[in-house]
């Protein structure tokens, strides 16, 4: 294949360094503003990084051996303080105003889940550029010492039992995922496998783990969708983990969001509390378990959350009442859905929603509404500055930014909106 040398000089929407080779642009994953780099082109703009000729200032090295092999963490090469300057120059081109980005208080081990492959030939994550092959995750550095001894072990048990993992190619196989969560705050760790249809030694594979976790859930997932979660069929404690933020206690069902860094998710709050200041009464849309709703009633006459997760709707509703909390209620359904229905005022809204942000449906509720504030949290500020501009009636008074996500180029974007 035809090789090319490219200069570096900036970095794309999604993380990857630019860079020109005659008239073309290419887009290249582990390449670096600064970096002269060697490529093979493989269409469509891109192009895959063969070799760094010359290391730009910012390049580091990276810690992991899977680096650049494992899909994650493409920005492990890249000095920490240049990540959070280019994730504060992204918030620039997008908002028009300069924005500092908060770092996390971790950098190493701060992830309280992670969702593991299991394949024939390792336990980890999707290799780069590929759907079906999987790189071996012992000595990720993302959530925790632990758990490369949990992969070993299970690694281990699953060949002793003649567990064949399931192949995305060929459709056959058993296993599929195994999810591991913490409680970083808590001590608590959940550990959940995911199967195709079948049987699995749950008793015996949780005596081979010891220790190393609270609980153990195994779940079916007999679809052809290639996902971490499915129907919960048996469990060995309890199927849910804790944690605590902020002095609030959550229970988290096993397969429900909450958010996966914890360090940085009460700096969160905290942001959210100093914006929002008080309501007297409160919409939180996508409100998962009542993260935000319950950190935030103190300051509120009443609040209501609104979550599509009906698990998630059940383990709020319980979690309002571990902390003692009395003016919060919950609402199952899809926010387009069920904002539309509701015959209240609110005066204060938060939002988080997923990373296609605000359905139209729910952006034009949100006008109807008219709440006098909206705070509008995103793990996605591309799909955050458009549904801003579609809310008319509301102008951008406050926006801060914080490093969730480490060695990756995403970034957690706050916003404060206010009635005009």
């Amino acid at each position: 294949m035809r090789e090319i040398e490219l200069e570096i000089v900036a970095l794309d929407r999604r993380g990857a360094g630019v860079g020109r080779a005659g008239r073309r642009r290419y887009r290249v994953d582990y390449a670096y503003p600064g970096d002269r780099v060697l490529a093979v082109p493989i269409g469509r703009g891109r192009a895959r990084l063969v070799r760094v000729l010359e290391a730009g200032e910012h390049r580091v090295e990276a810690r992991c051996e899977h680096f650049s092999v494992c899909g994650s963490c493409r920005w492990q090469g890249l000095a920490y303080e240049a990540q959070l300057r280019f994730k504060g120059e992204l918030m620039e081109r997008l908002f028009s105003r300069r924005v500092e980005v908060a770092p996390s208080p971790k950098v190493w081990y701060y992830r309280n889940r992670m969702d593991f492959t299991i394949a024939s030939n390792a336990i980890g994550m999707r290799r780069y550029s590929s759907f079906a092959e999987v790189e071996s995750a012992e000595g990720c550095a993302l959530l925790s010492e632990e758990s490369d001894e949990i992969l070993r072990l299970s690694r281990r048990f699953f060949g002793e039992e003649g567990l064949e993992a399931y192949d995305l190619l060929s459709k056959r196989g058993f296993l599929r995922y195994l999810v591991v969560r913490e409680g970083k705050f808590t001590g608590d760790r959940l550990i959940s496998v995911v199967t195709k249809e079948g049987s699995f030694p749950l008793e015996r594979y949780a005596l081979t783990l010891g220790e190393l976790a609270k609980s153990v859930v195994w779940a079916v997932n007999d679809s052809l969708a290639d996902v971490s979660f499915g129907e919960v069929r048996a469990f060995t404690a309890r199927d849910y983990f804790e944690e605590k933020l902020a002095g609030i206690t959550y229970r988290i069902p096993v397969f429900s969001f909450f958010q996966t860094n914890p360090y940085q998710a009460e700096r969160l709050l905290a942001c959210v509390r100093r914006l929002l200041s008080g309501a007297e009464r409160l919409l939180d849309l996508y409100c998962g378990v009542g993260t935000f709703s319950l950190a935030l009633a103190d300051l509120a006459g009443e609040v209501v959350g609104i979550e599509e997760d009906a698990r998630a709707i059940e383990a709020a509703q319980l979690n309002a009442q571990l902390n003692g909390i009395a003016n919060a209620r919950f609402i199952a359904g899809r926010a387009e859905e069920r904002l539309p229905e509701l015959e209240e005022s609110f005066d204060a809204v938060v939002v988080d929603p997923p990373r296609a942000g605000l359905h139209p449906r729910v952006v034009r509720a949100l006008s109807s509404l008219k709440p006098e504030v909206i705070v509008y949290i995103s793990c996605n500020p591309h799909t955050q500055a458009r549904d801003i501009q579609k809310l008319h009636d509301y102008e951008l008074e406050e926006l801060r930014a914080l490093d969730m996500f480490p060695h990756t180029p995403h970034v957690e974007s706050i916003a404060l909106l206010s009635r005009r």
